[in-house]
């Protein structure tokens, strides 16, 4: 997979703290995001209110999955995802998109699908081209 490096606020000269979270990244994704199902790993966040946030333990509980309308729907209490590794799977089953928060810092989005790259960098100020990986 080919990969991209987020990192709107903090790269020199920015704000010092990212300036976008989960949801931001998941709406770059338009309408192929919302009807994927999503599993997550590794996941480590803090939530508004210091409670789980539900969608995020399903997302992360192995063998589930949460649809892309769901955890979207669920990120409300949601304040910041330090680490964690979201997978988009299509209908087909197949894993089209990895999404990975490192470690409050920046975010990757990993796919080989142009139209994937193309609208991350549409969205977002700072994007870098990360070496190939298997994602």
């Amino acid at each position: 997979m080919h990969g991209l490096k987020i990192r709107d606020g903090t790269e020199p000269g920015g704000s010092g703290g990212l300036e976008f979270g989960l949801a931001k990244v998941l709406a770059a994704l338009g309408r192929v995001g919302a009807k994927s199902r999503w599993s997550c790993a590794d996941l480590n966040y803090v939530s508004k209110d210091d409670q789980d946030v539900p969608v995020l333990e399903r997302a992360a509980t192995p063998g589930q999955t949460v649809s892309g309308v769901e955890l979207v729907d669920g990120l409300g209490q949601l304040l910041q995802v330090i680490d964690g590794q979201f997978t988009g799977i299509d209908e087909q089953g197949d894993a089209w998109v990895v999404v990975r928060a490192v470690d409050s810092s920046w975010w990757e989005v990993w796919s080989d699908n142009n139209w994937v790259h193309d609208a991350i960098r549409a969205q977002f100020r700072v994007v870098e081209r990360l070496p190939q990986n298997a994602g």
